[in-house]
């Protein structure tokens, strides 16, 4: 349960500051979220009630600014947080994305959470955004109908799916496919395979950014600096053809936790969904047997059954969700329903 206590001057809305809030925040979405929370957000909770022990010299250590404005609100009921809002500018100039709305389980049903999305979009239309979006899950039909009636359109889909840590990897001696390291010069085809099959407005939503598909030898130093050993592996079927498949495998060390990612071109995926799946267990085999995740968005859910054959099992199944800000929304009656995201 959320037990830091605040002052009691605060009630009701409050803007977030990260010295008084950061942790009763970690507590609440630990408590709201409880049981669907993957290896990246336990460990970034980790990381902000680390920082919140140590007071203001915990911001300092971690080269956090106090005087540098946070987007977000808090909901404080009798002293404590119960709910909390946070968005951040996206990737695409002019967008802003709602990273969480968390509602404490005693407390729903009581229309904070819209009452926390509804100043959020205030906040963000008012520092000039043009649009904001969110990711909800699939069978959160609550937070769905919320979402919707102020004005949010789905716009793609996305699974996660996680492999429990200690489960030993299949035997693979080879690898199925002729893959081989990327190159630093194919940074660009990576882009834009990670691209392939979504709509715009899904890259968008999703943040799918040039910044986030560098190889080569540098980026592979840049990544273990930052506490994650990452490799890109990729398939060129013709010479001098644009890439058909690539495959990335970053552990991060701290956390001992591995991501994968396959791209494929959706026209190749019947073909080589199943081999990239068998090659990503095969090159993780030489790692430790940690917890191993994948993100699986549009039409790269149909690899599903291929890594549920491979131990995984579906984390969250989410929906991408845009509203356009500006134009007039027929805002639906209140429900007093709440949504944990």
């Amino acid at each position: 349960m959320t037990t830091a206590v605040l002052r009691r001057v605060e009630q009701g809305l409050v803007p977030f500051h990260p010295l008084r809030h950061l942790g009763p925040v970690a507590d609440l979405m630990t408590e709201a979220f409880a049981g669907e929370l993957g290896p990246w957000a336990r460990q970034t909770l980790h990381r902000m009630r680390r920082i919140a022990r140590w007071g203001a010299l915990g911001f300092l250590l971690w080269g956090i600014d106090l005087d540098q404005e946070s987007p977000g609100f808090v909901w404080v009921e009798d002293g404590r947080v119960v709910g909390n809002i946070s968005f951040r500018r996206a990737a695409t100039a002019g967008g802003w994305m709602i990273g969480n709305v968390a509602v404490h389980p005693q407390w729903r049903g009581r229309a904070i959470g819209r009452a926390l999305v509804e100043a959020a979009l205030e906040d963000i239309a008012a520092r000039g955004g043009v649009w904001v979006g969110l990711e909800v899950r699939e069978d959160n039909p609550a937070a769905r109908r919320l979402y919707e009636g102020l004005g949010f359109e789905t716009v793609g889909a996305s699974l996660e799916m996680a492999r429990p840590a200690g489960q030993p990897w299949p035997d693979a001696p080879s690898l199925p496919l002729p893959l081989r390291r990327a190159r630093a010069a194919e940074s660009h085809d990576l882009y834009y395979l990670a691209r392939e099959g979504l709509t715009r407005t899904h890259q968008e939503v999703l943040e799918i950014r040039p910044s986030a598909y560098r190889a080569g030898w540098e980026a592979r130093l840049s990544a273990w600096l930052e506490g994650r050993n990452e490799d890109w592996w990729v398939l060129r079927e013709e010479s001098g053809a644009s890439l058909s498949s690539a495959l990335r495998l970053t552990s991060y060390r701290s956390g001992r936790w591995h991501e994968v990612e396959v791209l494929v071109r959706p026209e190749r995926m019947e073909g080589l969904g199943g081999p990239l799946v068998t090659a990503a267990l095969a090159l993780l085999a030489r790692r430790p047997a940690w917890e191993t995740v994948t993100a699986l968005p549009g039409v790269r859910m149909r690899l599903e059954p291929l890594f549920a054959d491979a131990g995984f099992r579906p984390l969250r199944r989410l929906l991408q969700m845009r509203r356009m800000l500006g134009t007039p929304v027929q805002i639906q009656p209140r429900r007093h329903e709440d949504p944990k995201e």
